[in-house]
């Protein structure tokens, strides 16, 4: 198996987010949290990430996020490919077997082709 784009493991996060693990999930509303505190002095603010779980102390939650979060995605989606090959359906393009935008899309973001 070929190593999956930073494009595909986005739309595996997105669209089957239920077959992460907890831990993941945690990883996950961890980065985003980040994402929201960047360049965010406020301790109060980050205190309250803290409290209302949004960030996280656990250590296999950050070691989930040690190499990066774009490699987090990439390594989560490829574990969800590996374990729930029948649940995930990336959506193709028949025409030029590109990944639709969601796995219901209907048309080509890339060519154009319609499948409706």
């Amino acid at each position: 198996m070929k190593p999956l784009t930073l494009e595909t493991a986005n739309y595996i996060i997105t669209y089957f987010s239920e077959l992460m693990t907890l831990q993941e999930k945690a990883a996950l509303k961890h980065q985003h949290s980040l994402i929201k505190l960047e360049g965010d002095e406020n301790e109060r603010r980050t205190k309250l990430y803290y409290k209302q779980g949004w960030l996280s102390n656990n250590v296999e939650v950050l070691e989930l996020l040690s190499a990066g979060p774009d490699e987090f995605l990439i390594k989560c989606a490829e574990r969800i490919l590996k374990e729930h090959p029948d649940k995930v359906y990336r959506n193709l393009c028949p025409k030029c077997n590109q990944l639709a935008r969601t796995p219901y899309a209907k048309q080509c973001r890339y060519c154009g082709h319609d499948w409706h």
